[in-house]
């Protein structure tokens, strides 16, 4: 498509509505350009030695990025509370909440599980029998490890099976409602404490009990949601919340990146030796936990701001992104593989210049798919689940709108 015509097709699904919740489609494509560039960066903390001058920017930009996935859960839960929370819950609300989850989450992943497993099962490995091979892919399958980046996936679906237990357990307990926060953050840490020495178990990343502070806060922030919008307005609420965020954002991510480099170079074992136990058994926790938590909220409060301050154009193509999040995060590792396979190496000026080409065509194929599939296909959710969809407005406002999520 030309130029003008990519920006029609963004102009004809752009979000204005009062409840269309622009900020959460903002900080959606913020946090899918998160994941594409930890993902673009990954050969490159592998590949480029450990001495070479671009290898801290490597490592940072993998590091630092790593917040995606962290605020989706975030955000997913966010959105659950502020449009489930306000009504009646009763069966049939529980019923329509699984139908859309089953029909729009559940069949994508699926198809891309199977997708990806049939492509591995091709280049890598060599299965005995049918039998053999349908047996592995039902395993990984409930994992959520058909591809690594599908994890997303199936915590999310555990989230959608605590949900209801969630949303009454927050409508009956005031206490737990305004104190979501440290109280989701205590239930983290003490699964995480627990694991660490009781349960050893070694897929905790693939669990929602490694997720709870992220749900919790999410809640908390979908129930409270115009309240703290007011508040972000306030002078003293900036000085005694956002700034102390954005503070302790900054001195996490130096401390995550730091410590990830020197775990990746080789010089964190002479510093850990003279840390006490405690720390160095909870350091990569701790800093990759408290990292993602408080991106997800600077995330958060940047897409309010974006949302007052971007241009028109600017943020038409912002919302396009956050609208087909999801279905970009399902298909660009198939895009990546493409491109790794394509260049797999050269001098340094091609190796470096192709990262650059990489993230940038693995991002617009991924989203002229999407959205082509989404004109194009009938039933595009079964491959990329439901995208906002354009919604009739009286004849004298010209400026389209989205649906409500849920």
């Amino acid at each position: 498509m030309g130029k003008i015509q990519v920006l029609q097709v963004m102009k004809l699904n752009h979000v204005t509505s009062k409840n269309g919740l622009d900020e959460i489609q903002l900080a959606r494509a913020f946090a899918i350009l998160a994941v594409l560039v930890v993902h673009s960066s990954s050969s490159g903390v592998t590949q480029v030695p450990t001495d070479s001058l671009l290898y801290p920017i490597y490592n940072f930009l993998n590091i630092a990025g790593k917040l995606g996935t962290p605020t989706f859960i975030m955000l997913s839960s966010f959105v659950l509370f502020y449009n489930y929370y306000p009504r009646k819950t009763d069966f049939q609300l529980i019923k329509r909440f699984y139908q859309k989850r089953l029909k729009f989450i559940i069949v994508p992943y699926i198809l891309f599980s199977l997708l990806y497993f049939l492509i591995k099962w091709y280049v890598y490995y060599d299965y005995g029998s049918i039998t053999d091979a349908a047996s592995r892919f039902l395993y990984l399958l409930a994992l959520g490890k058909n591809h690594p980046h599908l994890y997303f996936v199936f915590i999310s679906v555990q989230l959608y099976l605590l949900f209801p237990l969630l949303l009454i357990l927050f409508k009956k307990l005031t206490f737990l409602r305004y104190h979501a926060i440290w109280i989701g953050i205590t239930l983290q840490w003490v699964w995480v404490i627990l694991n660490k020495n009781y349960f050893h178990i070694t897929l905790k990343g693939s669990i929602s009990l490694s997720y709870l502070s992220f749900y919790f806060i999410g809640a908390y922030l979908g129930i409270f949601y115009f309240d703290i919008k007011n508040k972000m307005q306030q002078p003293e609420y900036k000085d005694k919340v956002l700034i102390p965020v954005f503070i302790g954002y900054g001195a996490i991510v130096m401390l995550y990146t730091g410590y990830m480099y020197l775990v990746r170079v080789g010089g964190y074992k002479a510093i850990a030796d003279s840390l006490p136990q405690f720390v160095t058994s909870y350091i990569s926790e701790f800093t990759w936990a408290t990292h993602a938590l408080l991106a997800g909220l600077v995330l958060f409060y940047l897409a309010h701001r974006a949302n007052k301050k971007f241009s028109s154009r600017s943020k038409m193509i912002f919302m396009e992104i956050g609208a087909t999040s999801f279905g970009i995060y399902l298909i660009h590792p198939l895009y990546l593989m493409g491109a790794r396979a394509l260049f797999p190496g050269g001098s340094p000026l091609e190796y470096h210049s192709w990262q650059v080409i990489t993230f940038l065509l693995i991002s617009s194929a991924s989203w002229a798919v999407v959205r082509l599939t989404f004109h194009f296909v009938p039933k595009y959710w079964i491959i990329f689940g439901k995208l906002a969809e354009q919604q009739k407005l009286p004849k004298n406002n010209k400026r389209t709108q989205y649906k409500r999520s849920s």
